[in-house]
């Protein structure tokens, strides 16, 4: 991954073979940055996207193996138990051009990712919501 920083924004690009959540992770916890904003586009060569069933309480899972724009990356950083947490969505479109979307359970990168990363003074809590079991976030503590 290369970066540049251009005022508070930082302008990730992200290499082959490099997973999305796990390099803005480690980005953040290298930049010290702790809640913020994301967006991004690019190509992937597999991803998992998911969706949460809320009558099941748990997320199905659509596992892509081939190369897929990555049309639309947006998400934030948020902190849980002391742990960076990228919570990233995305739209992929294949060759034949269908779109898929959801949760960005991971994606490797297959040609680039350029991602912009806007930091927000303060930080921006999750914790785990008794009723459904996910991790939302806990505004104003």
């Amino acid at each position: 991954m290369e970066y540049q920083k251009l005022g508070t924004h930082y302008v990730l690009r992200l290499e082959v073979g490099e997973e999305v959540n796990q390099t803005i992770k480690e980005f953040c916890r290298k930049e010290k940055i702790r809640s913020g904003k994301i967006s991004g586009i690019g190509m992937l060569r597999r991803a998992v996207i998911s969706y949460f069933v809320p009558s099941l309480g748990e997320y199905q899972h659509k596992p892509i193996e081939e190369f897929v724009e990555l049309t639309s990356l947006a998400g934030n950083i948020s902190i849980m138990d002391g742990e960076v947490i990228p919570h990233l969505h995305a739209t992929l479109a294949d060759a034949q051009f269908n779109l898929f979307g959801g949760h960005l359970t991971s994606g490797e990168i297959g040609v680039t990712g350029e991602i912009i990363l806007e930091p927000f003074q303060g930080v921006i809590v999750r914790k785990k919501h008794q009723e459904t079991g996910l991790r939302l976030l806990a505004l104003g503590e």
